[in-house]
């Protein structure tokens, strides 16, 4: 039994110790999880971020440029196994339009091979 409670506090602290490393990453770290800047030249199209948008879909290694008033940022997403999603305001945290809105990252056929 105490073998059991050493195991669960070591996993506790563990767990503790990775949500804190993950809170402590920059702006910026935490960002390029989803990709990078890109010159806005190099996009295949252009999304509007308006207020009340939810969410907008967006498919692995495509570089898309984010329209705001008179601010026009890129950025090109990472290829991704199974898809995944991220809050705009962590790639683009000083873009108020795009605090409540989701990015969704669609599976990537190139490493799929589908």
């Amino acid at each position: 039994m105490n073998t059991k409670l050493a195991l669960l506090r070591t996993l506790a602290l563990s767990l503790l110790a990775l949500a804190s490393a993950c809170t402590s990453m920059a702006p910026m770290q935490r960002a390029t999880l989803f990709g990078s800047p890109a010159p806005v030249s190099t996009a295949s199209r252009t999304i509007s971020l308006t207020p009340g948008m939810k969410y907008v879909n967006v498919n692995s290694g495509e570089t898309v440029a984010f329209q705001t008033g008179s601010k026009t940022v890129a950025w090109t997403f990472l290829e991704s196994i199974h898809g995944t999603s991220a809050r705009m305001s962590t790639i683009f945290p000083d873009v108020p339009e795009a605090k409540d809105t989701w990015v969704y990252i669609g599976r990537s056929s190139f490493l799929t091979g589908s």
